[in-house]
């Protein structure tokens, strides 16, 4: 009789040792999922943070200065320590927005780059749709009134101010699956880049590049596009580029049964080789912003 009540007690001993264990693991199992929870919680803040706070500096009108303010979290009043960035470009042309929020070991940093063209360019814009500083040519079709011709120099930023601050490379089949997505490109390959023929490019976007930017024949852009080449811009036949800003240092070229609407520019020539549409929008100068972006 002792001998079982002793069994039964040690049968409890290691019952109770399990239940035990299992409510120890399931306490640790429980606190890691919280702070796991806490954790995602606090990186939405920090990035709810700073989306308002690079909202703020994209609207207002301020110089170059670099801002540092506190704030706390909650629940628990974590202190959050909040800082932004605002630069110009040597031209005024570019604005770069940067905001970075930490709390604790945790970090969420935002960019934004912000383009627009000088104020006597954009006036001249507004007048002209396609603008050359030496001459136009295979354009008597167009209206008159859309065309400006000078020996003056047509200013817009060089493609190198927007090094590091764009995303570096454009691989095509990215480009074919996700779309420009409102982003700035920055490609210092002085072979340029080839848009192949046939391609249908999704998504609004600026491309800067140091070579030349070659848009095959049938292609078509579906939303505004800002290509600005420190060579020149080759448009082959029939394509489709609604929305278009065309900055091109050396001159532009364009196909036969193309439609675009927008503005041209260059230093260089500017020559249609065959009938096109073409219509002036001076919207196209008043500004790009890029989408906030997460580094």
């Amino acid at each position: 009789m002792g001998r079982s009540k002793g069994s039964v007690s040690i049968a409890l001993l290691v019952v109770g040792l399990v239940v035990l264990l299992l409510t120890q693991i399931f306490y640790l199992y429980a606190g890691k999922e919280y702070e796991k929870h806490q954790q995602l919680i606090r990186a939405e803040q920090l990035r709810m943070l700073c989306t308002s706070t690079i909202e703020n500096l994209s609207t207002a009108d301020i110089a170059d200065k670099n801002k540092v303010f506190n704030v706390c979290l909650y629940p628990g009043t974590v202190p959050t320590a909040v800082s932004s960035k605002v630069k110009f470009s040597d031209d005024q042309c570019i604005k770069y927005l940067e905001v970075t929020a930490e709390c604790g070991e945790l970090r969420q940093r935002l960019r934004q780059t912000y383009f627009s063209l000088p104020e006597a360019v954009k006036v001249q814009a507004h007048s002209y749709g396609i603008i050359s500083g030496t001459s136009v040519t295979g354009a008597d079709f167009l209206p008159p009134e859309t065309l400006y011709t000078g020996t003056g120099e047509v200013m817009f930023p060089p493609a190198e101010a927007f090094a590091f601050q764009a995303i570096e490379e454009l691989p095509m089949e990215t480009l074919i699956l996700n779309g420009l997505s409102k982003r700035f490109y920055y490609l210092d390959d002085y072979r340029g880049i080839t848009f192949d023929r046939g391609m249908k490019v999704y998504g609004s976007g600026l491309i800067a590049a140091q070579g030349n930017i070659i848009i095959s024949d049938n292609c078509e852009f579906t939303d505004p596009i800002i290509l600005l080449s420190e060579k020149k811009i080759e448009i082959g036949d029939n394509v489709k580029l609604p929305q278009a800003l065309l900055l091109s240092r050396k001159g532009i070229k364009v196909g036969s049964g193309c439609s675009i609407g927008g503005v041209m520019m260059s230093n260089g020539a500017i020559e249609f080789t065959d009938t096109v549409s073409f219509l002036h929008n001076e919207n196209l100068v008043a500004g790009f912003s890029s989408f906030y972006y997460i580094i």
